[in-house]
């Protein structure tokens, strides 16, 4: 099989917003003060005064569109301005057995190895490539985040393939599910903003976060 360059699996992601809510919503009331950005990947600061978290399968089809449609436009207008500390969370549903779970495990992998930004670069980039996930790809899509971070692309790339391959982050997958469902999670995506959940298009989680500035 001809392997694409690793380069190219960093492209940028798209920068439209609308997108049909495809999938499973659903959500309840969540208690955001039990995330810590010490411990789970995160973006903007610490001190924003508002607080969002999405639950994701990464083998779902509306989790990849809020990830390369709706989530750039989130970042942009309300995490750079400090207006929003925005958490990742998993529910593996899963909508797929064997990627539902390799690829966040993957994504793991990367956090603790290269840290937050690295986490974020490879699940921006890995989503694109959802209709043709496996080993392969995961394990080039993580060498090419090396490159990108200037660190050893090929350790990268052997992490984040052994990772998905062994599901080593099960476990805590599963606890992140099991919380999922404690907030009222049924679903993928699920947009927290503050303590309620809303719908995942950029409008109404745009008017979410403004009704809490």
């Amino acid at each position: 099989m001809e392997r694409t360059s690793r380069r190219q699996f960093l492209v940028a992601t798209a920068s439209g917003v609308t997108v049909g809510l495809a999938g499973c919503l659903g959500g309840g009331s969540a208690e955001l003060d039990e995330f810590s950005t010490e411990d789970r990947p995160f973006l903007g600061s610490s001190d924003a005064p508002v607080q969002m978290a999405v639950f994701e399968d990464f083998a779902c089809p509306g989790c990849r569109d809020f990830k390369t449609q709706v989530s750039p436009a989130i970042i942009q207008e309300y995490v750079q301005s400090g207006d929003v500390l925005y958490y990742h969370a998993d529910f593996p549903i899963p909508v797929d057995g064997t990627w539902s779970y390799a690829v966040p495990s993957a994504a793991w992998a990367i956090y603790d190895e290269a840290g937050n930004d690295a986490f974020w670069t490879f699940t921006a980039s890995v989503y694109q490539y959802q209709n043709s996930y496996s080993y392969d790809l995961i394990e080039d899509v993580a060498a090419a985040v090396g490159q990108e971070i200037e660190t050893d692309a090929e350790e990268l790339g052997a992490t984040a393939r052994s990772a998905a391959e062994d599901e080593t982050y099960r476990d805590q997958l599963d606890d992140d599910y099991d919380l999922g469902e404690e907030w009222g999670v049924t679903g993928t995506p699920t947009v927290f903003v503050g303590e309620e959940s809303v719908d995942w298009d950029f409008d109404t989680v745009s008017q979410a976060i403004e009704e809490k500035l």
